[in-house]
């Protein structure tokens, strides 16, 4: 009987057993390095944050700087409207800030899961407020909140992931992030305040222990605390405990860990402790290059564990997209913070009302009128209102650039825009920069704070937009403004046939104005146009231009900005009429990047074939100097542009001009009108004047170095992490051949830098000095240090390749080598033969009058050969050893350096 009874407990044990492990399974939960679903499939989680909900930070509530903590506004409130009316405004906030509605929005734009920010206030009171010291007592109202929002997040199959954002005590000296009071002990200080939350994470897994729509557990949110260890062994016994604590009521779901130092420093935190856990990392204003992720991934792969981006954003709408098509690329799952806020840079902007903002300065001692009980009450409690979904502004540029923008470079419009209707500059495509827009400034990388939008209205992304006070009548409330060279903006729409048009641009501007052609489809319509200075930035006016066609179908309008800057707020094309009653003429020409082509754009489409062009109806003249053209076509995919290819490569210092004087280019019926001296538009890369000072950053190519802020005298941004192999080049133009003084701007700890200078042709290159680098003291700072080369005249690249050695890069320079008296030297030698072959003869002038030192160096920049030369005459170089190949043979003396190339061959 005794053991009839012992083996049906085994089985009970064991029927348990497997019913656990098959209920654990329909769980979000961990496989190897991949979060998966209850049926096994690996999901990427795509979340928002509830940042400003439970627990409020003082940037997001105005406050920063007088009340920047929860408890301190809670207390500066009490102090206004009392303890009543504090209460019923907390209340109004928790029922408003997040709603059902919220979260069906968010499923609706393609999120999948919902990180909620919790404080422990709403779950349990602080120790300090226990009748019997140690206890723990609970406050349903937590509770009951989670319970409504997991129910809103079953309904939209939307993970739930529990983020205790304000343990008790408060986990960080950062203290608006968990309401930490520096007059109480934190959470790392107390023993009670750690028992709470190992208790209060007990009291949730054991509440949502079965709930498949909970994601998982985010233990403690970014800790940032300075340990009396020197380590997080700390952390690493309290969230044990946490686990433990957990695993006794719930082994379903994922517990998620955060390192120290704001979720990042996992030092301490290795390896996994638990089979169902995942590494939670957070990311703020830095690089998303491929390798930004390297060292949080090499976590993954050394312990084969998953890792998850907890919290992001705060940042430009190109940031939000390169930095979730990094971690999607690398399969990490991402949540966004916060949902809404006053500002472009989240999902919902929160309008802000004059009576709160009015409350905030005053608390600030901005302003000296205090408001009145009722004024401050009706203040806060707008400011509870404007919180609901209904009463925000759907960013949905910013949704656009986290959910579709990391897929896909196409563009989309931004609204339905008509022809024949006023379109708003502001209204530009969804898309990422340098597609749908370009500008210079999109991101705020790292370093010294850098403004993707200057105006900070209707949109985030890099074109700078701000509330239009344009009176005219027309406006959507925004206005584009700080306007710059080269950057554009584009916009999707379709025309019912070919016509031409009255075109009207409303603009304001100061000083001289500002210059801008509009392309359509690729192609240059208009040639440029002048938008006059109008006496002030405010300053409306109209300029009308007529005779513009624009061609059926679907086109996508590009303002492309020449020169100077304006104010915009909309353009209007008006007056259609049949394009056959405007000439057939040029408009623009421009080069190609590569410095063999010349496009010339037209304002009608050329039904003249190939075959029927005439090369020898154009011209091309580059600095006033005819060059030879090889062909003549059309463009493969732009009807009205015509490509010319010529023999003479171009550079960006040059001036090239075309003409026409022909019959042969037709649209229709219409012969093409002649016309001379038409300038073309350089798009070359910028080729450097020799001598002169080039800015490290300014290069043709980068292989392999990285860019930083510069505190070097100018600023600016230096090279640097140079590693052997990686190099930088630079196009330049040198007028004179001669030996040249070449200086760098160098900083450095490292003693055995080196850095080899070689010129070439884009492709091959010759190593003409290599410059061994000494120690600065410091990677900021900055010495120059000096070398000497002899340059060729010409256009070539040159190549600043590493030889050895770290070292960071300010800038370089090349002045011409002189004299005492300022006369240029030369060595006076000769070199003999050239190809050589175990021999190598160098003759000397009698005239010489010092001493040389001659070496031959690699095409790797080595020295392979070195001698001392003490008298005039010739001496010999044993070349036996050295294998087939170039080589540069390197003479110092009589003031200057110089060096020839010459070929061993046997």
């Amino acid at each position: 009987m005794m053991n009839l009874m012992r083996q049906l407990l085994l089985m009970i044990g064991f029927l348990a057993g497997i019913v656990g492990l098959v209920q654990a399974q329909s769980y979000l939960h961990t496989e190897g390095k991949n979060i998966v679903t209850g049926n096994g499939e690996p999901i990427i989680l795509r979340g928002i944050g509830t940042g400003n909900w439970m627990l409020m930070e003082g940037y997001m509530m105005k406050t920063e700087g007088i009340a920047g903590t929860q408890h301190e506004f809670e207390a500066k409130l009490i102090e206004t409207i009392g303890a009543e009316k504090t209460e019923t405004f907390f209340n109004t906030w928790l029922a408003n800030h997040f709603t059902r509605t919220d979260v069906d929005s968010m499923k609706a734009w393609g999120f999948n899961s919902v990180r909620v920010a919790m404080h422990y206030k709403w779950f349990t009171p602080p120790i300090e407020e226990e009748l019997i010291p140690g206890e723990v007592t609970w406050r349903f109202k937590g509770f009951q909140m989670i319970d409504q929002l997991l129910d809103w997040c079953e309904a939209n199959e939307m993970y739930l992931i529990l983020d205790l954002h304000g343990a008790p005590g408060g986990q960080g000296a950062n203290a608006d992030i968990s309401d930490y009071d520096p007059s109480k002990p934190s959470l790392w200080e107390s023993q009670a305040n750690k028992d709470k939350t190992v208790a209060l994470w007990r009291k949730l897994a054991e509440r949502y222990a079965n709930e498949p729509w909970i994601g998982g557990y985010d233990l403690i949110n970014e800790t940032n605390w300075t340990f009396p260890e020197g380590n997080n062994s700390q952390m690493r016994e309290l969230f044990g405990r946490i686990t433990e604590a957990i695993r006794e009521v719930d082994n379903n779901h994922i517990i998620f860990i955060e390192g120290n130092n704001w979720a990042n420093d996992f030092s301490g935190l290795t390896p996994p402790w638990d089979n169902n856990m995942v590494y939670s990392f957070h990311k703020y204003w830095s690089g998303t290059g491929a390798n930004d992720l390297d060292w949080v991934l090499d976590i993954r792969d050394e312990h084969n564990v998953p890792i998850w981006m907890g919290e992001s954003g705060e940042n430009s709408n190109t940031w939000f997209t390169d930095f979730i098509e990094l971690c999607e690329t690398n399969n990490v799952g991402w949540s966004w913070w916060p949902v809404k806020k006053n500002g472009i840079n989240n999902v919902l902007n929160v309008p802000i009302n004059k009576g709160y903002e009015d409350l905030v300065k005053y608390w600030k001692g901005e302003i000296s009128t205090a408001p009145t009980q009722t004024q401050a009450y009706q203040a806060v409690m707008q400011w509870a209102e404007n919180h609901k979904i209904e009463n925000c502004t759907v960013q949905y540029d910013v949704i656009d650039a986290m959910i579709r923008q990391p897929h896909t470079d196409a563009v989309i419009p931004f609204k339905k825009h008509q022809l024949l209707e006023p379109i708003f500059f502001s209204e530009f495509d969804l898309g990422r920069n340098g597609i749908a827009y370009f500008d210079h400034d999109v991101a705020h990388d790292g370093g010294d704070w850098t403004a993707w939008n200057t105006g900070w209205g209707l949109r985030n992304d890099g074109v700078d937009i701000e509330a239009s006070q344009d009176p005219g009548g027309i406006s959507n409330g925004y206005q584009v403004g700080w306007t710059a060279k080269n950057e554009w903006m584009q916009y999707s729409l379709s025309a019912d046939s070919t016509a031409k048009y009255t075109l009207k641009i409303r603009h304001a501007s100061l000083g001289s104005g500002s210059k801008m052609h509009l392309e359509v489809n690729g192609a240059d319509v208009t040639g440029e146009l002048t938008l006059p200075s109008t006496g002030g930035w405010q300053n409306w006016k109209t300029a009308t231009f007529e005779n513009i066609v624009i061609p059926g179908g679907a086109i996508q309008l590009k303002w492309v900005f020449d020169s100077g800057s304006s104010n915009l707020n909309y353009f209007e094309f008006s007056n259609p009429e049949s394009a056959a009653s405007v000439d057939f003429q040029a408009l623009a020409a421009s080069t190609s990047t590569d410095g063999f082509e010349i496009s010339i754009g037209f304002n009608k489409e050329i039904t003249s074939t190939d075959a029927e062009l005439n090369l020898a109806d154009f011209q091309l003249s580059v600095d006033g100097t005819p060059v030879s053209l090889l062909s003549v076509q059309n463009h493969p995919s732009q009807s009205s542009v015509l490509i010319i290819k010529h023999d003479k490569k171009i550079y960006s210092d040059q001036v090239v001009t075309v003409g026409y004087d022909g019959e042969s280019v037709r649209a229709g019926s219409q012969n093409l009108l002649e016309f001379s001296g038409l300038v073309a538009a350089n798009n070359l890369h910028t080729t450097y004047q020799l001598p002169g000072k080039i800015q490290a950053e300014n290069f043709y190519h980068n292989n392999g170095l990285a860019l930083e802020d510069c505190q070097d005298l100018g600023g600016g941004q230096n090279t640097g992490h140079a590693a052997a192999g990686d190099y930088l080049d630079y196009q330049v133009h040198v007028a004179n051949a001669g030996n040249y003084r070449l200086e760098y701007r160098v900083a450095t700890e490292k003693t055995d830098a080196e850095l080899i200078f070689q010129v070439g042709d884009g492709e091959n290159f010759s190593s003409l000095d290599t410059i061994q680098i000494t120690s600065t003291g410091g990677w900021q700072k900055w010495e120059t240090q000096t070398s000497t080369v002899y340059l060729e005249a010409g256009y070539y690249f040159v190549r600043l390749l590493v030889k050895k050695g770290e070292h960071n890069l300010n800038w370089f320079n090349l002045d011409v080598s002189t004299s005492v008296n300022g006369q240029q030297k030369q060595a006076e030698y000769r070199i003999y033969p050239n190809p050589a072959k175990d021999k190598l003869y160098v003759n000397f002038s009698a005239s010489k009058k010092s001493d040389y030192s001659v070496k031959i160096i690699s095409l790797q920049g080595n020295t392979v050969l070195s001698q001392e030369v003490v008298q005039a005459g010739q001496i010999m170089l044993d070349l036996r050893g050295l294998s087939n190949g170039i080589y540069f043979i390197q003479i110092a003396g009589n003031g200057a350096v110089t060096s020839k190339k010459f070929v061993i061959m046997n």
